[in-house]
């Protein structure tokens, strides 16, 4: 979108702002100006500051009213942005006369006049009320000898250029409310998302408190184009299941940071996400290996840590929920030195509940965590920071024991048994992380970036599922094993970026290195457990484990070379061009130890991408998108002839739409995706696949966020998503793939009481609609379509915010897959049952 500019120039004794009507400053440009102060307009070479709530003069009756505040302390831009966020008034000065300073913040009732005396107290300003209601920044003047008074000096400060809010928010940042404004998920660099050629979705913060998110899949409910939890609520909190435009993204499209997670699609061994570690949840939908390598063609999910900041919060939380669940939850940090060069984060949290799952005698299938993230951030010149990170996290829980219905018996929750025993089934998780964020800049225009990150998941698995049913209908025979399998993982991501002008067209180019070597081992042994009633089901039953691994004991070295380039080009005011190609090289080596057998696959693939926008003084921005994805396919055929990657074709157009206010965010997209090179079976040789399979992806995306006034925010979207299998000799031809809606659709809204005595409270409610879907792929057995509602309770006071976040209100049951079991009856897997959360938060 165009960015628009507000030209004032100002009197330093009266701040008056001199624009057109078309060209009025909007509440939000003038709000953040100071909310980068610390380095962003010092770099933009910006020299007089501006921000409020309001639209240029602020209410006297407002002001004389006091209110309550609680703004911790801080550097002076920050804690100042933050008032003027909560009060309405209007400041202007000297971009300077913050820099370097702290402010003692502000906690209890106030005046604004009191407030900003306050929040000034020792930084050797003031503030001088104008005629028009605002105030005027200026150097406090040394005591002097009393003396007749004089006319103030006039002072001329130079004409300011104030653009977009957008243009103050970073790709990294917390968001601002529900509507974020840039990205880096999309192109790697920090983009506004009206500037970036494919659809992508930005969950901040806020939006994932506000509706009480527990997981990452939780989370991703309210987002167009996926479809989260796809095989229910799963209670080994294994849930990042997940499809993104009708292609599977789990252990193919999961991103941390930039990053590819450490995860095997094939694995327990997966790293995981705690959701109250992040800042940031982002969706790119359509091919991403352009950037990323090899990926499925439905996208990728980035999540985007907290990171350390000098106004990091720091607070405390206690949850009580359903199911006994009782969880802490810390999040501190701030600066170490007085400078702020160094700043640090610490968030923690413990967890221990029940979960859904509940044998028929009782007992419970319970599930604790324990997660802890500490890092670092050290700035080692004006040009030159390293970001330290870790995280480590342990789960422990009972399980996932199956559910299985009896042949003849509904596929209703209520009418399925846990195939499991209560004292042997578990799933225990522990991963270990540590990486660090480096980034140097050269000089005005170009700047180098290093992301690493080493990983270490370790898993062990003990499952019992039914294996056939006896002739009786009764007598269930069950199938016993235990995995234990280490996945590790180091990850790097080298790149350059850089500014240049040739001719008229200014170039953001981006060049790229990235190289990940993951190491799998899987050990698998088998075990032995009586039958199952299934009409009178006794546990307690002794379950006997084979002493070595008897099943699997097998291995995988996974490797991945990419080298890429990508030029972001502003052809004129309104016409952008971004151009991307990237070669990657793969190797995948397979070791079977227990027959002494290695196999080793490589490829190499060329992939590219092509977008085009066009930016309108309206705020209207078409765009077209042309991207290419690719992934390994690990086998050979009949003829031992290695499989080659799969490839995803994305030819997409839309329109994304943000008012100057830049309060919302609205966007459009039509799609057509196609992969190719799937695999289906060979005609000639049942017993080998051949790759002349393909599927087809069509559909049209709806999506809106918006601050519709002042503490009413909504969320909505609409997905129509047309999958069919085009190419197979099987029986999926023509046919729908597993756990792929056609349609799904949903929408949030949250209010917030902003007058009143009842200030602070607010109340959110969400549907969400998820279309039925197939269990086979012959398409023979569909779950039914459902609608579910969310609700939210919150209030802010003080430090302190109280929330009640309640999940399937209505505590409607959802087949999520049922799979038919050998003799008869089928094992079903479940969608969330309702789910009530009542937290308290304090704020330091």
């Amino acid at each position: 979108m165009t960015k628009r500019a507000i030209h004032a120039r100002r009197r330093a004794a009266t701040p008056k702002a001199t624009h057109s009507t078309h060209h009025r400053p909007t509440p939000l440009v003038l709000a953040v100006h100071l909310a980068l102060m610390g380095g962003t307009l010092m770099a933009s070479g910006w020299s007089t500051v501006a921000y409020a709530q309001g639209t240029g003069t602020a209410s006297s009756s407002a002001e004389a009213a006091p209110k309550r505040y609680d703004i911790p302390a801080g550097p002076l831009g920050t804690v100042l942005s933050r008032f003027a966020g909560a009060s309405g008034v209007l400041l202007a000065g000297a971009s300077d006369l913050v820099q370097g300073r702290n402010s003692p913040g502000l906690n209890g009732t106030y005046t604004a006049e009191a407030a900003i005396k306050a929040l000034l107290a020792g930084t050797g300003l003031e503030a001088v009320r104008q005629a028009n209601g605002s105030y005027a920044l200026r150097q406090a003047a040394e005591p002097a000898p009393a003396s007749p008074p004089r006319p103030a000096v006039e002072a001329v400060l130079p004409v300011v250029t104030v653009k977009a809010g957008a243009e103050l928010e970073t790709a990294t940042a917390p968001v601002a409310g529900y509507v974020a404004k840039r990205s880096a998920t999309g192109t790697k660099t920090d983009t506004p998302i009206v500037e970036t050629p494919q659809s992508i979705s930005v969950l901040g913060r806020q939006e994932m408190e506000d509706r009480g998110a527990l997981s990452v899949m939780e989370a991703l409910r309210y987002v167009p184009g996926v479809v989260s939890q796809v095989y229910g609520a799963d209670t080994r909190g294994q849930d990042d299941w997940l499809n993104l435009r009708g292609f599977s993204g789990f252990g193919t499209s999961l991103y941390q940071d930039g990053l590819r997670m450490n995860t095997d699609a094939n694995a327990f061994a997966n790293q995981r996400s705690e959701p109250y570690g992040l800042e940031r949840i982002e969706v790119l939908r359509g091919p991403a290996s352009v950037l990323y390598g090899k990926g499925d063609a439905g996208g990728i999910v980035n999540r985007v840590s907290k990171r350390p900041r000098a106004d990091a919060p720091r607070e405390v939380e206690i949850q009580l929920g359903s199911r006994n669940r009782q969880q802490v939850a810390a999040d501190i940090g701030g600066s170490l030195d007085e400078q702020g060069k160094v700043l640090y984060r610490v968030v923690g949290l413990g967890l221990t509940a029940d979960t859904q799952d509940r044998y028929i005698n009782g007992d419970q299938v319970s599930d604790t965590r324990l997660y802890l993230a500490p890092s670092l951030t050290w700035t080692l010149s004006k040009d030159t920071s390293l970001t330290i990170m870790s995280e480590f996290l342990r789960d422990r829980n009972d399980g996932f024991a199956f559910a299985y219905t009896p042949p003849g018996a509904s596929t209703r929750m209520s009418s399925s048994i846990l195939v499991g025993e209560p004292k042997f089934t578990g799933f225990d998780h522990d991963q270990a992380a540590i990486g660090y964020l480096f980034e140097h800049r050269l000089n005005d225009a170009w700047t180098v970036r290093q992301n690493t990150r080493l990983s270490d998941v370790d898993v062990t698995y003990r499952r019992i599922t039914s294996r056939s049913l006896a002739d009786d209908g009764r007598t269930l025979e069950r199938r016993v094993r235990v995995f234990k399998e280490n996945n590790k993982q180091v990850a790097i991501d080298t790149q350059v970026e850089g500014a240049i002008k040739t001719g008229d067209i200014e170039h953001k180019l981006l060049f790229g290195l990235d190289a990940e070597r993951q190491k799998t081992s899987n050990l698998t042994f088998t075990g032995e457990v009586g039958t199952l009633d299934v009409l009178n089901p006794i546990y307690g039953q002794t379950v006997s484990v084979s002493p070595t691994a008897d099943f699997d004991d097998s291995g995988q070295r996974l490797s991945q070379l990419g080298l890429y380039a990508q030029d972001q080009m502003r052809l004129t005011r309104n016409w952008l061009v971004t151009l991307g190609g990237r070669m990657d090289w793969t190797t995948v080596k397979t070791l079977d130890h227990m027959a002494g057998t290695s196999i080793e696959q490589k490829d190499k693939k060329f992939t590219g991408r092509v977008g085009i926008n066009y930016l309108t003084e309206s705020g209207w921005t078409p765009y077209f998108s042309y991207a290419e994805s690719f992934l390994p396919t690990i086998g050979r055929d009949a003829n031992s002839n290695a499989f080659k990657p799969t490839q995803g074709k994305l030819y997409e157009v839309g329109v994304k739409f943000t008012p100057d206010n830049g309060r919302s965010l609205y966007t459009a997209a039509l799609f057509d995706l196609r992969k190719d090179n799937v695999l289906t079976i060979d005609t000639a040789n049942p017993d080998y696949q051949i790759q002349k399979g393909a599927v087809r992806s069509r559909g049209l995306e709806l999506e809106a966020k918006t601050a519709i006034t002042r503490g009413l925010d909504l969320i909505a979207n609409y997905t129509y998503n047309d999958v069919k299998v085009i190419k197979s000799n099987d029986v999926d031809l023509g046919k729908v793939p597993t756990s792929t809606p056609k349609q799904t659709a949903s929408a949030w809204l949250n209010y917030k009481v902003q007058t009143s005595d009842w200030r602070g409270l607010g109340i959110g409610i969400g549907v969400r609609h998820v279309g039925a879907t197939y269990n086979d792929a012959a398409n023979s057995s569909r779950n039914p379509s459902f609608a579910l509602l969310d609700a939210a309770l919150h209030y802010d006071t003080g430090p302190w915010r109280l929330a009640l976040n309640i999940s399937n209100l209505t505590n409607k049951e959802q087949v999520a897959a049922c799979f038919e079991s050998v003799g008869g009856g089928n094992q079903c897997l479940y969608g969330q049952k309702r789910t009530a959360v009542l937290s308290a938060k304090y704020r330091f």
